[in-house]
């Protein structure tokens, strides 16, 4: 077997005894005392001992991340004058930023060539007796791999400037933005998470959910203020990005010279204009490794269905990848009907797939449902608002004996769709991490996976008891997997782009830029021909009208890639579904000949994101503007002034027809899971008299996916409410 040392824990449990194998995990059992952030309220830190991480954190820590080369010469900045937007309410938009919108164009960097004219990039001085510049850096979003690696990049990137650069961490996310928990962050530190998961260093806290109210941005700003930095870096999902577009223009607003940053760090993946976030490669991978094992477990008992519940909205980015690297026999996604899926009907498309394999003789298989799925689902979709308006309008204890009466109040097809549910279904339903103040319902909370198992076996009797299955050869399981792989430790490609995002921040905040997102391209192509650049945060937003409230929300513009056009449905290569067999390619590789395949690299969603990216669309478009507005100055005929100005008036006819039938081919193309909750509560028979009607009230059924998926941010900054309707 080898050397004692070299053999799997697995196997010394077997072979030794329990103190001899606490000490092999925990060389070191007394443990430094907790370092003090703050006393006011008490917020301790743990001290890590570098002796008890395993020996693969601890080959990881050693794991040099790559990033272009040019990158630490000398560069310029290029301005790019044409970028695409995500909003199409531009007016709108530029009224809840008036301070900051328009004012930052996208840019890249280029490295200075001998022979260029361009200059290099000038640093800004930091004020106050040319100090050394201090940085603050924020973990604004739950976890995801890739964390460490960016703040590694952003303290590399610091130290190396002249004079060296302070940066500062805020333990517990906003909380810590918020109230001040600061913590000064060395090399002794840093060496300690380098290319390691989760979110150690500063942690997150959940708890105040996102920067809601004016309060709470006055408090930021003051903590800037405070701790006098010139910088402000947040890493977080797209939501957290929303953030960073407010303070930002709070800190315009208030004249503070701070430079405020976004990193986009995501496992959904979807940031428009951004080819591919941190985390999804690791999250793809580490999962697609689950699923294979699964279905070779499957396949080996010869006998079970695994239905995977799985992270991910109802267009799944990561669900799609899965299911390329893993074969399952069938994925449920989103539609593209705005009345959406109806439950008997998902019901015996799978049950058809599972009796087409029992003919072919395979009893087991696999099926996917993403967690934001459920959301296209009529049925459930009314069943959920219908139980939460019956919670609105009573008080119900949280237990067991409430249930029935809370069925009780539900309409009749409601009410028997309930009552074939589990009784722990229903009490997730009722109770499971819901919010009462704010009448929230988690979908993480509620186990769609069971649902749909239960529905199939009720419909496979059904179909026994008409003679139609002359045996029983049908057995089902559940394996949720919800928040698996969000601390997993970043694969090599997530190490590099973490770190050169991370560099790419601390550089941008050094030259005094604010407002942007950094972001590199060309990612399927070696890591010395990536693309550094950045994009404003405005133009990650868009503006959501609620016509009942009389009020605009600034949303984030999440994208999905599967329902822009010309892309090429993934699934058209994969065998039929009724031949479909799990693959297991084997766990995430660090090191090895396997690191070196680009395919391992590379993920669907990179592959097609430059079909939908109208980024060089824009500047054709606008070379073409600029070489008609050339010849209008130097025209000498009026005949020409005549010709170029029909051919702007005919260009602009075009675009307005073209934007016409584009909004209406997307009201054609919505999905049930696109309309917010809030548009689809009705009142229930817990008002005596009359027909359901509409309800002016609102709730929210947030779908788990982020962090505040379905928070609203309000237009304005008021003093009551902060940011308008927020959930």
């Amino acid at each position: 077997v080898g050397p004692l040392s070299e053999r799997p824990l697995v196997l010394l449990a077997d072979c030794i005894g329990l103190e001899e194998l606490k000490r092999i995990i925990q060389p070191v059992e007394e443990l430094p005392p907790a370092v003090c952030i703050s006393s006011q309220p008490t917020v301790m830190r743990d001290v890590r001992i570098l002796a008890n991480l395993s020996a693969l954190e601890q080959r990881r820590l050693r794991y040099e991340p790559e990033m272009p080369t040019y990158l630490q010469g000398q560069l310029r900045a290029q301005d790019v004058q044409v970028f695409p937007q995500a909003c199409d309410t531009v007016d709108v938009l530029a009224k809840s930023f008036p301070h900051t919108y328009g004012k930052c164009n996208a840019m890249r960097f280029l490295p200075v060539e001998q022979t260029s004219a361009n200059p290099a990039l000038g640093r800004v001085e930091s004020p106050a007796l040319r100090r050394p510049r201090r940085v603050g850096i924020v973990f604004a979003s739950n976890q995801a791999p890739g964390f460490h690696s960016v703040i590694a990049g952003v303290f590399d990137h610091l130290v190396a400037e002249k004079p060296p650069a302070e940066l500062i961490g805020f333990q517990g996310g906003y909380e810590g933005l918020i109230k001040g928990f600061v913590m000064k962050i060395d090399a002794q530190v840093i060496d300690q998470y380098r290319n390691l998961g989760g979110q150690d260093l500063l942690c997150y806290s959940s708890e105040g959910g996102c920067l809601v109210f004016k309060d709470h941005l006055s408090a930021v700003t003051g903590t800037i203020r405070k701790q006098r930095l010139d910088g402000l870096v947040v890493v977080g999902n797209m939501e957290a990005q929303v953030d960073a577009a407010f303070i930002t223009e709070a800190c315009a607003a208030q004249r503070l010279e701070c430079s405020v940053i976004g990193v986009p760090v995501s496992i959904d993946c979807d940031f428009p204009f951004v080819q591919q976030s941190i985390g999804y490669d690791t999250v793809c991978h580490t999962l697609s490794a689950y699923i294979g094992q699964l279905g070779c477990m499957a396949q080996a008992t010869g006998r079970l269905w695994i239905f995977v519940r799985m992270t991910g909205d109802a267009w799944s980015h990561i669900a799609v990848q899965c299911t390329l690297q893993a074969h399952p026999n069938i994925v449920l996604l989103s539609g593209s009907k705005l009345h959406g899926q109806s439950l008997p009907g998902i019901v015996q498309h799978v049950c058809d797939l599972i009796m087409q394999r029992h003919e072919a003789g395979h009893d087991y298989g696999m099926v996917l449902l993403p967690l934001g799925f459920v959301q296209d689902i009529t049925e459930l979709r009314l069943l959920f608002t219908e139980v939460m308006q019956v919670q609105a309008n009573g008080s119900y204890e949280t237990g067991w004996d409430s249930i029935p009466t809370i069925a009780s109040k539900l309409e009749h097809c409601s009410a028997a769709l309930f009552d074939l549910m589990p009784r722990d279904v229903q009490f997730e339903i009722c109770f499971g991490g819901r919010e009462r103040e704010g009448r929230h319902n988690h979908l993480s909370t509620i186990s769609t996976d069971r649902l749909i198992l239960r529905f199939v076996e009720i419909e496979l009797q059904r179909r026994k008891d008409l003679g139609l299955i002359t045996q029983d050869f049908f057995r089902g399981a559940c394996h949720p997997m919800l928040h698996h792989a969000r601390s997993a430790l970043p694969s090599n490609f997530d190490c590099d782009l973490a770190y050169t995002l991370g560099w790419g921040a601390a550089l941008l905040t050094c030259i005094g830029r604010t407002g942007l997102l950094v972001s590199a391209s060309n990612l399927n192509a070696s890591v010395q021909d990536w693309v550094l650049g950045a994009l404003p945060l405005t133009s990650l937003l868009r503006t959501y009208f609620d016509e009942e409230a009389n009020d605009v929300s600034i949303l984030p513009a999440n994208l999905q890639l599967l329902r822009q056009r010309g892309i090429i449905r993934p699934f058209s290569n994969l065998p039929a579904m009724r031949d479909r067999c799990g693959v297991y390619r084997g766990p995430l590789q660090f090191w090895g000949e396997a690191t070196l395949d680009p395919q391992t690299r590379t993920t669907w969603f990179m592959e097609n994101f430059p079909i939908q990216d109208p980024t060089s669309l824009l500047q054709d478009i606008s070379s073409l503007a600029a070489e008609l507005q050339s010849m209008m100055a130097t025209a000498q005929a009026e005949s020409r002034l005549y010709a170029v100005n029909s051919i702007l008036t005919n260009a602009l006819s075009t675009l307005d027809t073209y934007k016409a039938l584009d909004a209406s081919s997307r009201r054609l193309a919505q999905s049930l899971a696109d309309v917010p909750m809030s548009s689809m509560v009705w009142k229930t028979n817990v008002e005596e008299g009359g027909p359901p009607r509409r309800s002016s009230s609102s709730s929210l059924l947030d779908s788990g996916c982020g962090p505040r998926q379905s928070h609203a941010w309000g237009r304005q900054l008021s003093p009551s409410g902060g940011r308008g309707g927020v959930g």
